[in-house]
Parts: C-alpha cells; sequence; structure tokens
C-alpha cells in the first residue's frame, strides 16, 4: 500500500475524531475498504503528533502482526492478556499484566498469540520522537535510566509489582485522556506527560519496584532465530538452516508457521529488511546496504523494500534523514 494513503487515512482518522484517538482496528477496517495490506499496518503508521503520541488496542483474537521496526521510541504497557509472548530481537517473553516493553528505534518486535484467548489482549503503546526524548535525556539524564539499565541487560521487558501497576496505568491512561480529549494545549501535555512517565518509569526500576524480565527458556525456535539474525548476509537456505541444527526441514518450516505464522522464507526477509531500514538510518550509502542485508541484488532489495514499507529506499532515507541515532 502507498504510504501516503496510509497516511491520510490515518491523519483523517485523527483530524476528525471518528475514533478514540488511534482505534487500530477500525483503522485496518478503512484500509481493507482501501484495498490496503493491513498485515503490515504496524511499521508503516506514522507519528502525526509532536514529541509524543499514545495508542490504544485491544486484540479479541490472534491479530497477524508481522516483524517490524520503529524510527521512534515504542514503550508498551499491559493492561491484560494472557498466553501472549513478545519477541524483542532474538529475546523471547511471556508477558503479563503490568509488563512494561521498552523498544528502542531499529529494534525488531512483534507479539506472538501462543495459544487460545482467555482474554482479550489490552495495551498501551507510547510513542516518542528520539529528537525530543534525547533534547530532555541529554539535560536530565535520569530519563534514560531504565532504557539503558535495561539495553546493559540485553532485554526490553520490565515487570511492575503489583503495588505500582494502578500508578503505572493511571500515567498512560492519563496521557490517553488528554490525546482523546483534545483540549487547549492537549498536545504539549502529552508530549510533556510522556517525559514525566518515562522518570516515573525509571524511578519505579530505580527503587526496585520494577524489574528485568527473565525471558522464556530458549527452544529450538530461539536458536534458529538468532541464528538468521546473525547470518542476514549469508545465503539462508531452509535445507541449510536445517542441517545447522540437525533436524528436517519440515521441522523449521512447520515450526515458523506455528510459532509466526508466516514462512521461514518470509521471516528472513523480514529480518533483512528491518536490518536494511536500520543500515539506511546509520547514513550507510544505499549501494552498499543490500549486500550486507544479504540480498541477491538491488532490483531485489529495491523491490522487497518497496512492497513492504511503501517507499523507495531513497525516499525512506530522505523521509528520516533529520533524525539521528534512530538505529
Amino acid at each position: 500500500m502507498d504510504r501516503e494513503i496510509i497516511e491520510n487515512a490515518y491523519k483523517t482518522f485523527v483530524e476528525k475524531r471518528l475514533m478514540n484517538s488511534i482505534s487500530m482496528q477500525k483503522l485496518k477496517q478503512v484500509l481493507f475498504h482501501l484495498e490496503g495490506s493491513t498485515e503490515n499496518l504496524y511499521q508503516q503508521l506514522p507519528m502525526v503528533q509532536t514529541g509524543a503520541q499514545i495508542n490504544h488496542d485491544t486484540s479479541h483474537t490472534a491479530d497477524q502482526i508481522d516483524l517490524h521496526s520503529h524510527v521512534f521510541y515504542e514503550i508498551l504497557f499491559v493492561c491484560r492478556g494472557q498466553n501472549v509472548q513478545y519477541l524483542w530481537n532474538n529475546n523471547r517473553y511471556r508477558l503479563q499484566k503490568g509488563d512494561i516493553m521498552l523498544i528502542p528505534p531499529g529494534v525488531t518486535h512483534r507479539p506472538v498469540f501462543s495459544g487460545e484467548f482467555t482474554e482479550p489482549y489490552e495495551r498501551y503503546a507510547l510513542w516518542i520522537d528520539p529528537d525530543f526524548f534525547h533534547s530532555h535525556a541529554s539535560q536530565f539524564p535520569e530519563l534514560n535510566y531504565a532504557l539503558e539499565q535495561c539495553r546493559l541487560a540485553d532485554s526490553g521487558l520490565l515487570r511492575s509489582t503489583n503495588a505500582t501497576y494502578s500508578g503505572l496505568y493511571a500515567g498512560f491512561h492519563t496521557l490517553w485522556l488528554e490525546q482523546e480529549g483534545q483540549r487547549f494545549g492537549w498536545e504539549a501535555a502529552v508530549a510533556l506527560g510522556a517525559i514525566h512517565l518515562m522518570i516515573h518509569i525509571s524511578r519505579t526500576f530505580y527503587y526496585r519496584n520494577t524489574s528485568v524480565a527473565k525471558t522464556e527458556t530458549r527452544s529450538l525456535f530461539d536458536d534458529v532465530f538468532q541464528y538468521i539474525d546473525t547470518h542476514l548476509c549469508e545465503k539462508l537456505t531452509l535445507d541449510h538452516v536445517a542441517s545447522q541444527f540437525h533436524v528436517s526441514s519440515s521441522t523449521i518450516s512447520h515450526m515458523f508457521r506455528k510459532q509466526l505464522d508466516v514462512s521461514f522464507y518470509h521471516c528472513v526477509i523480514q529480518r533483512r529488511l528491518i536490518h536494511s531500514k536500520n543500515k539506511i538510518l546509520q547514513g550507510t550509502a544505499l549501494q552498499d546496504v543490500w549486500e550486507s542485508c544479504g540480498f541477491p541484488d538491488y532490483s531485489s532489495f529495491y523491490r522487497l523494500f518497496k512492497k513492504e514499507y511503501g517507499m523507495s529506499p531513497r525516499e525512506f532515507r530522505m523521509l528520516n534523514m533529520h533524525k539521528p541515532d534512530s538505529g
């Protein structure tokens, strides 16, 4: 789908307030009528507010959300949900109520629905522009405390205690109400409220009211997923990867269908495209990107990139070239 169509549909929803801020379900319905794909919705949605914006979404079924990354920070707060796992780079977590997922720009992520839905998966997703965040964090380093501790631990998930859940929920919900109400000064209130919420998250971590969550016990899927990530620049075939782990090709193929509801090759392409996005944001010349990400030639890279993101690699670079440290 053309990015301009997505942005126009999205902005129309926000401006006309046909939804409470951002309702993914309603937006998907609009895009469906526009004959657009909704599988890649999350990685194509732009930020339309200055500084920060907050999204609220509830999944009643196992929505198909592809692996993706953003050029901004995403802070995910889980309100409720069972049988939901989450991929964060090469780590896999089982989510529970009160969890906070800290997702920096460029980090690959997606939910994995691992069983029957016993209750809806409800979450807030706070998006923060990197330039806006870094300008405040440079003056107040405490803002970056939780993110930095997670980086050092190679983790993206903070687990809150029952005692801290209500305060965290109130923080996210207050931003949601500001954005929904759109009273005078609401955009400033959301942006500055996001900074205050990041202080609150860092403070709860500093005083041990939240902790870095443990990953799920590693499985064959996790090992194969990491192998793909560390060998992206090489030729990755199903048979070759299966031989590396001494299993059959059908075992690998079935595993990816079961875990991610996509094929092995689709997952490889997604990882290469996300890696190429990060390379572009880091300033790598376009002629060097495709080879370092494992594409056979530039034309294949160009075609797949435009199909996935609705714009050419050059257009993506021009759109985001003003954003430093986005990889």
